[in-house]
């Protein structure tokens, strides 16, 4: 086939997703709280990417929030709003508008990839479950019901206390031990000579690495990055649980049945016609999640277990306001503390959720085009 008949057939093909898309923006678009939500988010986009101009750095490390040393001599309480400091000063005169543009990227880490990581180990393990069913889906299911157990936060807080500053890892276990179990499913599931042979392959050079040079490294790990590991692993059953229900429904559909009826394996099934059926909600539940983790993160800084002192995080410039709203005048004196970085928090949290009613709409195959 030439290459212009092929570009011919892309263009056929690409119509009807070109006008479900173009329906998709029109849609979005006649949604005043969507566009409102969307806004908002542009908005911090546009402060994370310009916090450099913004708000230059005063060391090497970015994200550690300058002191006026002058001020800090003369008092260590807050200081209001003045012309050498917009938002003020928090405690020991660091500067609380550095914080507030700065920790928005550190929002934006944690959000996106705390859900991102979330994401994808739920829909594996979601899909895998519900797609072979049987003592497999127990087995997952199972180990799923036993972290939900544990209260969210607690457990959370209990994980990022627990993780050492490093993590040795020996990585030729690592990859041995991943190959015995991509052997054990496929001869369970799939059966495949030629990936059966390619993961052999992968055996035997990693018993080669163990015993001759093994590959250790170690993973270092700051306070922050404990907190996002502890954040994702109490946050994947959630979407293990949405997705197994989806895959469940869309598995028996007669497109999916006539798709392994015809030969397909079984994880062209999965990319082709299971996930994009079944992906609308857990999307959905993703971006209205990426605001509840910004905000688990800022009650984790808060109690003294979220980002480390002097960071530029919300939750830890409101931790810094505990000291001095004992009494109603201090509360008056220092509301800047921790109503400029609320206000942040909330304006954020907003965005998402807003973005995530409008995308329930559009994505929604039963609520799009009534």
């Amino acid at each position: 086939m030439s290459l212009k008949k092929r570009w011919e057939n892309f263009r056929v093909g690409m119509r009807p997703r070109i006008a479900e898309w173009r329906f998709m923006l029109k849609r979005i678009g006649h949604s005043y709280l969507a566009v409102a939500g969307l806004l908002i988010l542009l908005a911090f986009v546009a402060i994370a990417v310009l916090a450099p101009v913004l708000a230059p750095a005063y060391s090497s490390d970015p994200f550690t929030v300058p002191q006026d040393r002058a001020l800090a001599a003369v008092t260590p309480s807050p200081t209001p709003p003045t012309t050498a400091h917009i938002f003020g000063t928090i405690d020991e005169q660091y500067d609380l508008y550095y914080a507030c543009i700065w920790g928005t990227i550190t929002a934006f880490r944690v959000g996106v990839l705390v859900v991102g990581a979330s994401l994808v180990v739920g829909l594996i393990i979601g899909t895998v479950a519900a797609f072979y069913g049987g003592i497999l889906d127990e087995a997952l299911m199972r180990f799923t019901d036993i972290i939900i157990a544990f209260p969210g936060l607690v457990l959370a807080m209990v994980l990022a206390i627990a993780f050492p500053q490093s993590i040795p890892m020996n990585l030729s276990m690592v990859m041995l031990a991943g190959s015995f179990i991509a052997m054990f499913v496929l001869l369970v599931f799939r059966p495949d000579r030629r990936l059966m042979l390619v993961d052999l392959l992968i055996i035997v050079f990693s018993l080669y690495s163990v015993f001759s040079f093994p590959l250790d490294v170690k993973l270092g790990l700051s306070q922050l990055d404990k907190v996002l590991l502890a954040i994702t692993i109490v946050g994947w059953p959630g979407y293990a649980r949405v997705i197994r229900g989806e895959v469940l429904r869309v598995k028996n559909e007669d497109y999916v049945e006539a798709s392994r009826a015809s030969g397909s394996s079984d994880f062209r099934t999965i990319i082709r016609h299971i996930l994009p059926n079944s992906m609308y909600s857990i999307l959905i539940v993703a971006t209205l999640d990426i605001g509840s983790i910004v905000l688990t993160t800022a009650a984790l800084a808060f109690i003294g277990v979220g980002a480390p002192v002097n960071y530029a995080d919300w939750g830890q410039a409101i931790s810094r306001a505990q000291n001095w709203i004992s009494s109603g005048d201090l509360i008056i004196k220092n509301a800047h503390v921790f109503v400029i970085p609320g206000l942040f928090i909330v304006l954020f949290v907003v965005g998402w959720n807003l973005l995530g009613d409008a995308l329930r709409d559009v994505l929604d195959p039963m609520l799009r085009r009534r």
